[in-house]
This record gives structure tokens, sequence and C-alpha cells, in this order.
């Protein structure tokens, strides 16, 4: 049995199953899934932030303080939309890193998008023991 989402995460790395894991998350195991918006663009009007993305027809206000502030300082933030059920969300994460420097950090902003992905499934999916995340994976 896991402690906590990380111990479940750390199981995970430790044994190689990040792909299993991604695998079996496009699959909509769990009735669960987790994607980057790729084609996603946040807006400043101004100092009023909005998040817009034709590709899955999304324009919103982003009220989060964080994700605001971020996107004022010229932060780097990946967005996600998530399903679980029948129900949507988007997602927000502040890489740390200046938007204008993405590609010197390309693969930092991956691993932290990888993560966040599979650790939202671990805490959506409550996989919180080996077992669960094997049967996770099998679906």
């Amino acid at each position: 049995m896991f402690n906590t989402p990380t111990d479940c995460y750390n199981y995970i790395i430790e044994n190689d199953l990040e792909m299993p894991v991604l695998g079996a998350m496009m699959n909509h195991a769990k009735d669960y899934s987790i994607a980057e918006i790729a084609d996603g663009r946040f807006h400043n009007r101004d100092g009023v932030v909005s998040f817009s993305s034709p590709g899955y027809k999304v324009n919103i206000a982003v009220m989060d303080d964080e994700i605001v502030t971020a996107v004022l300082n010229g932060l780097y933030v990946s967005a996600f939309i998530s399903r679980h059920a029948d129900k949507y969300q988007i997602h927000f994460l502040v890489s740390g890193y200046p938007i204008d420097m993405k590609c010197r950090y390309e693969e930092e902003i991956a691993k932290g998008v990888v993560r966040y992905m599979i650790m939202s499934t671990i805490v959506a999916c409550r996989l919180d023991s080996e077992k669960k995340v094997r049967e996770y994976i099998a679906e």
C-alpha cells in the first residue's frame, strides 16, 4: 500500500511504468483522461487574463491569482483538460520558466507535464496501491 500519491508516482517511475500508465490514461481507463491543450493561448487585456483553445472550443476568464500572476510575469503555463465520467475540467501548471525561453527548457517542461498528468490520474482514479496501479494498466 502507498502512503501518498507521491509514493505511487515514485513506484511508477522506479518500475518503468510511465508509458503503460500514460497509455491507459489515453484509453480512458477508469473513465478518466487528461491531455495537454497544445493550441491554448493566454490573453492579457489590461490585466484581465483569459485562456482560449480553438481545438477544444474553450474561452474562459482565468480567476486563479497564481495563474494570473504567472501569465502577467511572463512565465510558461501549461494547460490541460481532464474528463472524469461526464465532468470536464481545465487545469493549469506553472512551469517557472520564462515563456520566451521555452525552447531552452523544453525537456524540463515536458517532464513536469508528464508528472502532472500522471499525478492527476493517480488522484482521480484513487491509485493507492501497487495492485490498483497494475489493474489500471491492464484495463
